[in-house]
């Protein structure tokens, strides 16, 4: 007899009252023929009385054990998730769940899909589903990063919830693409409110900063191709390339991004996003810029001043009078290399006044706080490095003027040498007879010394709110940004792009930067709650929780998912998110 048990528990002691059961039952048919049948009864209460009731009638005993006794009780398992592995006849394909139900989640806190979704309400010729092609886009960057061809085949491999997967195809894929790049600026703006809501963040702190990504072919178009030659940080100065730019918060998560042609300038790229930034996020706030020192000329400075921006910006030891200054003081005040210092001078800097389209209108000035900082395991690593190649120089200047060569190739061969290890600026390079001289600078010796172990940053900010440390900590931040170009580029894989138009480029890119949007968010959280993982080791704990689909001998069709190992529970928990069981699953 199979008992359904209701269990209740009453001032610390559990009790089970029978609620339900299948009862066996003598009947009798018209004709006389006497036979079981099988019923669901359940017993109630009425007064002092224990009465019972027909739930439901099951049939000839017979027959229920024949046919249908493994299909009901395979279905009752099948409710709670659970299955008799004695009672499977197959096994569908085992498919990743974990880390796709937590992407999912984020992606749900952050309502993107939902924002999507409201985009494409308005456009009435798309017909098939944007959110899923987007969910499929994006959870693909942060598991497997692929071609949109390749893709196709990925999708096999994983479960996405709540994603319609037969309205994924090739071309809806690069249809999306065209919907999203289309739609940049309020699916941009929607992802940084909700970003800084989730999150709670006051934006008061911008940090900015750029790279490039080149493409695999040396083959440019036309004129108008983004795709163009310039400075690589890859070292691929053989590949044309675009340049990406990011901007992030204090705490590490990205808001928005700029892609630039692949010839641009640095420096030419900051007042379109420091005035984009202003428009979008300084309404309210003042939003103070954190940049590199590769971002700053005179006229950016100028203009910054002009625009009454603050700012944390990174200064060059070596080209500015007022920074060698700056070092020369610092090293006077402080003789001990074996103890981290910070020095501090405030220097008054003239400028031009400048309106909004770059256009002088006066001269004024203010003074700017220089920053130094020093750090003494920075200062002797860089002091043995340079001792080394200092003697790998001298030794193959000795080496070149022994060879039998004209002294014009001499000649050229050193200082091309000198050139490469960038000591050229350090010696007095020329030609004495049949040999070539070198001839140490002493003053340029003696400075770049001083300067190993320090590096400045210059700010316009109050000390009252800002003092020394405090500017040099915040412009140490850049490093949150340099790691979000690490997992744009490797994590994430934005390169290799299998796209050449702009459009495409951009909304490729632009997938890229929503995938590192949720993973910096899993990061900041991980790290939140003191559990060292990176996103790529996070993800992989994840991906264990596996589901498949099986089919059982009375032909129940069914999934089951693993148990949640407690790894992937503290991942969960420290993400808010309840692990994935079969009833959040199946729904």
């Amino acid at each position: 007899m199979f008992i359904f048990i209701l269990c209740i528990e009453i001032n610390g002691f559990k009790c089970c009252l029978v609620s339900m059961y299948i009862s066996i039952v003598n009947s009798k048919s018209k004709s006389g023929y006497r036979h079981k049948t099988v019923q669901i009864v359940e017993s109630y209460r009425e007064g002092n009385k224990v009465k019972t009731r027909l739930l439901l009638h099951l049939g000839p005993l017979n027959k229920f054990l024949d046919k249908d006794v493994d299909k009901f009780i395979d279905e009752l398992l099948k409710l709670k998730g659970e299955v008799i592995a004695d009672r499977i006849k197959k096994y569908g394909q085992l498919k990743d769940l974990g880390d796709m139900f937590a992407v999912l989640h984020i992606l749900k806190e952050l309502t993107l899909l939902q924002k999507v979704l409201k985009l494409q309400e308005k456009n009435t010729k798309i017909e098939f589903d944007v959110a899923s092609n987007l969910q499929a886009l994006i959870s693909n960057r942060l598991s497997d990063p692929s071609s949109k061809l390749k893709l196709l085949t990925w999708l096999e491999t994983v479960y996405l919830p709540e994603v319609k997967e037969k309205d994924i195809s090739y071309n809806n894929l690069l249809r999306t693409l065209d919907f999203i790049i289309e739609h940049k600026k309020e699916i941009e703006d929607h992802l940084a409110d909700s970003v800084m809501s989730i999150c709670d963040i006051e934006l008061k702190l911008c940090f900015y900063d750029i790279t490039s990504t080149y493409f695999e072919s040396d083959h440019i178009d036309n004129t108008d191709d983004i795709r163009r030659f310039g400075y690589s940080r890859d070292h691929r100065s053989d590949r044309c390339q675009v340049l990406i730019g990011v901007v992030m918060t204090e705490e590490g998560i990205p808001l928005a991004h700029y892609v630039f042609s692949g010839n641009t300038a640095d420096r030419s790229t900051l007042k379109e996003v420091i005035s984009d930034v202003k428009a979008r996020f300084g309404t309210h706030v003042s939003v103070t810029p954190v940049v590199d020192k590769g971002m700053i000329s005179k006229n950016n400075l100028d203009w910054l001043l002009s625009q009454k921006f603050t700012f944390i910006i990174g200064e060059s030891k070596n080209i500015s009078l007022t920074s060698r200054d700056v070092i020369n003081e610092a090293n006077e005040k402080y003789l001990n290399k074996d103890r981290p210092h910070t020095f501090e001078k405030e220097v008054l800097y003239n400028y031009n006044i400048t309106d909004d389209n770059g256009e002088i209108t006066g001269e004024t000035s203010t003074h700017i706080r220089y920053i130094a900082s020093f750090n003494p395991d920075t200062y002797k690593l860089n002091m043995e490095r340079f001792k080394v190649r200092i003697s790998d120089f001298e030794e193959e200047v000795c080496r070149i003027n022994a060879k039998k060569i004209s002294i014009n190739n001499k000649y050229s061969q050193i200082v091309s040498y000198a050139v490469r290890k960038h000591i050229k600026g350090l010696y007095d390079i020329v030609i004495s007879g049949n040999k070539v001289v070198v001839t140490k600078r002493q003053d340029k010796f003696e400075y770049i010394q001083k300067s190993f172990g320090w590096f400045i940053a210059k700010s316009n900010l109050n000390k009252l709110e800002y003092d020394s440390e405090h500017i040099i900590e915040t412009y140490k931040g850049l490093w949150r940004v340099e790691h979000g170009f690490r997992e744009l580029k490797h994590t994430l894989e934005v390169r290799p792009m299998y796209h050449f138009s702009e459009r495409r480029i951009k909304a490729h890119i632009f997938v890229c930067f929503m995938a590192l949007v949720i993973s910096c968010i899993i990061e900041k959280r991980l790290k939140d709650n003191n559990i060292n993982l990176s996103i790529e080791n996070a993800l992989f704990e994840l991906k264990k929780i596996k589901l498949i689909n099986y089919t059982t001998t009375s032909n129940v069709k069914s999934v089951a998912i693993n148990e949640v190992n407690n790894t992937a529970k503290k991942i969960f928990k420290a993400l808010n998110i309840t692990p994935p069981t079969y009833k959040k699953i199946v729904g």
